[in-house]
């Protein structure tokens, strides 16, 4: 019979565990709404990046980006190469054939140029040039960029066919449409967007309002109530990670229903880790919070964290254009991880396992930010 009360007034005991974090929660949340400069901040801004950018990546100001590979060492081909760079409407990258096809798969090259080793090569048998044909190949998703500098590529083949070899049929072009994922680079900016709000959200969203509970003695208050203070701390935590999943979903729906985003792989990996980068920085935004006594030792600390990750995690900018030395360090920063797991799943189609590396690179930043938290928390 005892043991009978015993369980259940253990049982009770867990309800009411489990209904005062439900109470907490929900007055959490009801505290978050109701400041508005933060839910400014946090949620609206994200959107107007989202707008902004997609209306101008929708126009046509962009230049054309190409990806050649020329397997010829002759002078003409040289030549051929510079008239293309001299076009202002291309941005022309000499990479290798592999590389090429890769980036036009993805979707960040509109056209591939293949320079034949003939080209430009003469014959000793005719004393003319011998016979070469420039393949391209073209988004068969998306032809209209493609196929228009295709046009261009090939008249200026002709004009060289005319003035060198006085034939029409000596050099040519041979154009070929692939099938790619076809992406846009709308496709690219939204995970970054994503994980930026993500960041944003975690770091001041909580680093500010602890600090304001602290200067107004809200938690001092807190801790003379029977509520423990822990509880507390879970119910903003928790708050913090519904408004961030609910901005993700926000986002996303914008991007795919106004501006045609694609997204490949599982949304619900997509959605998972997003969750994981979450609880990640919320531990940035516990740490500051818990050791600064005051805005004016907030604030800087929390720009000091969050604005090189802004600028080096390839949220705006590809990290390829990086020195090494520098892109070596920026491979370990937690938003890098963060980017680059949501974006390989949205554009490459990558699963958990496939962004595992990334995944194992978030768990480490978190354990090492809690435990931060842990030890620089102070309540007054």
């Amino acid at each position: 019979m005892a043991r009978k009360i015993t369980q259940m007034t253990r049982g009770q005991q867990l309800r009411q565990r489990l209904y005062a974090m439900k109470a907490l929660t929900a007055a959490s949340m009801k505290m978050y709404f109701r400041n508005k400069t933060g839910v400014f901040f946090t949620l609206f801004i994200p959107v107007i990046l989202i707008f902004v950018f997609g209306f101008l990546f929708q126009s046509n100001d962009f230049k054309t980006d190409i990806v050649l590979t020329n397997y010829s060492k002759t002078e003409l081909s040289k030549q051929f190469i510079q008239s293309l760079k001299d076009v202002e409407a291309f941005d022309v990258q000499e990479v290798a054939e592999s590389e090429a096809a890769e980036k036009l798969g993805k979707g960040q090259a509109d056209l591939q140029i293949i320079v034949p080793n003939t080209f430009g090569e003469p014959d000793p048998a005719t004393q003319s040039l011998k016979p070469a044909a420039v393949q391209t190949y073209y988004n068969e998703g998306n032809p209209q960029a493609g196929q228009t500098s295709n046009l261009i590529v090939s008249q200026i083949v002709s004009g060289y066919n005319t003035q060198v070899t006085k034939s029409p049929v000596i050099l040519s072009v041979k154009s070929e449409g692939v099938k790619t994922n076809n992406l846009a680079q709308i496709d690219f900016f939204l995970p970054g967007v994503i994980a930026m709000s993500i960041m944003q959200l975690g770091i001041f969203a909580v680093a500010f309002a602890f600090v304001a509970f602290k200067t107004t003695g809200q938690l001092r208050r807190i801790q003379a109530t029977p509520t423990k203070p822990m509880y507390f701390l879970v119910a903003q935590g928790t708050t913090r990670i519904i408004v961030s999943v609910a901005q993700v979903a926000l986002l996303l729906a914008l991007g795919v229903w106004i501006f045609n985003a694609n997204i490949i792989g599982s949304l619900f990996d997509f959605m998972l880790v997003a969750t994981l980068g979450s609880a990640v920085f919320l531990g940035f935004g516990f740490a500051i919070a818990g050791w600064a006594k005051d805005e004016n030792q907030a604030t800087p600390v929390a720009q000091l964290i969050q604005f090189p990750m802004l600028f080096l995690s390839g949220v705006f900018f590809p990290r390829e254009g990086l020195p090494a030395w520098l892109e070596r360090i920026t491979n370990l920063l937690p938003l890098t991880f963060l980017v680059d797991a949501l974006r390989s799943i949205a554009t490459e189609g990558a699963t958990l396992m496939q962004v595992r590396g990334e995944i194992l690179g978030l768990l480490i930043w978190g354990v090492v930010v809690y435990v931060i938290a842990v030890l620089v928390f102070r309540w007054e």
